[in-house]
């Protein structure tokens, strides 16, 4: 699946007057980063967790993921029902974005792949990266 026009242009926009290589570390492991250190774990259920890994290992370098309900799930070894809901729920805490919904093609129903961008959340209240994590004593 090739991106449309407008997509490249907001691409292109995102990375303008970055060096490459930190381009791309930023755009792969930034949105890990605050996931780990945003305090997010604790947050996620472990179905979300397993989803928001497949779609972050499939992600390419600019943070576009292009894959099928049908694929997370085989991934993270769950029914491709199971796989839509959870990354509606990721859609919704706000982890990752769907770029492009996927389509039914032809009378048997073939479902084509979604395009998910991986998000950088903010930081969680008491988390390590606010600045205001408390421990137990």
């Amino acid at each position: 699946m090739t991106l449309s026009a407008e997509d490249r242009a907001w691409r292109d926009r995102q990375t303008q007057g970055e060096p490459a290589a930190k381009r791309r570390g930023d755009k792969r492991f930034a949105p890990l980063n605050a996931i780990v250190d945003g305090g997010w774990l604790g947050m996620l259920t472990p179905r979300e967790v397993r989803v928001w890994v497949v779609l972050h290992r499939l992600a390419d370098g600019t943070g576009l993921a292009r894959v099928s309900h049908g694929t997370i799930g085989r991934l993270a070894v769950m029914r491709r029902e199971h796989a839509a809901r959870t990354t509606k729920r990721l859609e919704a805490r706000g982890l990752l974005r769907v770029r492009i919904r996927g389509r039914t093609v032809g009378q048997g129903g073939k479902r084509t792949a979604n395009v998910y961008e991986m998000l950088i959340p903010p930081p969680l209240p008491n988390s390590a990266a606010s600045g205001t994590m408390e421990f137990d004593a």
